[in-house]
C-alpha cells in the first residue's frame, strides 16, 4: 500500500500478476471449451452501458458513477471479475472471513491498482443492529468516509453506493439473484464496489466486503430486510485507484480468461438511475 500522492503514477501488472494470469490460462487449457464459449450476443450482454450502470456479479454489487466512461467501466469490471475469481479460488478452503478480502485486494494490486494505506479500514469485527440493509449501508459509508478524509475526490462514491443499493431493491428478480449468492448456510458474505472516474482520468473504487455468520438465514425473508440485534459483523474497506492506460498490457489475457470463465459467475445488469 502507498500514499495517495503516488497513486497517479502509471503502474503496470506486477510479475506476480503476470504469473496469476499465466496460471489462470493454463488451468483452462484442458477445460471443455464448448461449455464456456461466449458468443457475440453474450459479449454484448456482458458489456456495461450508460443505461445499465450497475451490476450484480455473484455476491458482489458494482455501481458506476455518471462521470466514468464506458471503456473505463469495462476495464475496472474486468479487473474486479478476474480478482473475484482469483480470490474465490484461493480461499475456497479458508473459513477466515478476512481471507477473501485480502486475496481480492492482493490480486487488484498485482494487476496494477494502487491502495492508499491511509484510506483503508482494516478487516475487523463490530456489533450491528437494525435491518441488514442499514448495517450494510453504515459499513459501506464508513469505508467511503475513511477515503474521503484523505482523498476529497472520493466523496462522489457515497452517492454512487447509496443509489446502487436503492436501485437494487426496486429490481425484485435482481435482488433475488444477489440474495441467492450472498446468503449461505452460515449467513451473509458480500462485497460492494462503487466506481467513478476522477478528473485526472484515474478510475477510483471503494471496496467494502462484509461477512456475518448466522443460522437465521435461509427463509423467505431477504437478507436486506432481516432485522438483527447486536450481531457480529466482519467488515473491511479499501479505496483503490487504477490508471486505465496500464490495462493494455493485460487486456488480451484477462479478457481471454474471462471469456471462458464468465459464466461461472451469475450476473445481471440494472439501472442505477430510473428514467
Amino acid at each position: 500500500m502507498e500514499s495517495f500522492e503516488d497513486t497517479s503514477a502509471l503502474k503496470g501488472c506486477t510479475d506476480l500478476g503476470k504469473a496469476r494470469i499465466a496460471r489462470a490460462k493454463a488451468l483452462l487449457v484442458n477445460a471443455p471449451r464448448a461449455r464456456g464459449l461466449v458468443g457475440s450476443a453474450d459479449l454484448a450482454a456482458s458489456s456495461p452501458t450508460k443505461e445499465l450502470d450497475a451490476l450484480v456479479l455473484g455476491n458482489s454489487l458494482i455501481g458506476y458513477g455518471d462521470g466514468i466512461s464506458l471503456e473505463n467501466m469495462m476495464i475496472i469490471e474486468n479487473l474486479i471479475s478476474f480478482s473475484k475469481l482469483e480470490a474465490d479460488h484461493e480461499t475456497k478452503n479458508d473459513p477466515n472471513p478476512a481471507a477473501w478480502h485480502r486475496a481480492f485486494i492482493n490480486c487488484m494490486l498485482d494487476m496494477g491498482c494502487s491502495v492508499p494505506i491511509h484510506a483503508s479500514l482494516e478487516y475487523k469485527k463490530q456489533s450491528g443492529s437494525g435491518t441488514m440493509k442499514n448495517v450494510v449501508t453504515s459499513i459501506v459509508q464508513a469505508g467511503i468516509a475513511a477515503a474521503v478524509a484523505a482523498i476529497p475526490g472520493a466523496t462522489v462514491l457515497s452517492a454512487v453506493a447509496d443509489s446502487t443499493l436503492t436501485a437494487l431493491e426496486k429490481e425484485p428478480d435482481t435482488v433475488k439473484l444477489f440474495n441467492y449468492d450472498v446468503v449461505t448456510a452460515k449467513g451473509v458474505k458480500l462485497a460492494i464496489l462503487p466506481c467513478e472516474q476522477a478528473n485526472n482520468g484515474l478510475i477510483i473504487v471503494s471496496f467494502s466486503s462484509i461477512n456475518h455468520e448466522s443460522n437465521t438465514f435461509g427463509g423467505e425473508v431477504l437478507f436486506f430486510d432481516l432485522k438483527v440485534t447486536n450481531v457480529d459483523i466482519y467488515q473491511g474497506s479499501n479505496y483503490l485507484t487504477f490508471n486505465p492506460f496500464a490495462y493494455a498490457e493485460v487486456k488480451d489475457d484477462i479478457e481471454s480468461v474471462l471469456g471462458l470463465r464468465r459464466k461461472e459467475m451469475r450476473s445481471k445488469r440494472f439501472a442505477r438511475h430510473r428514467k
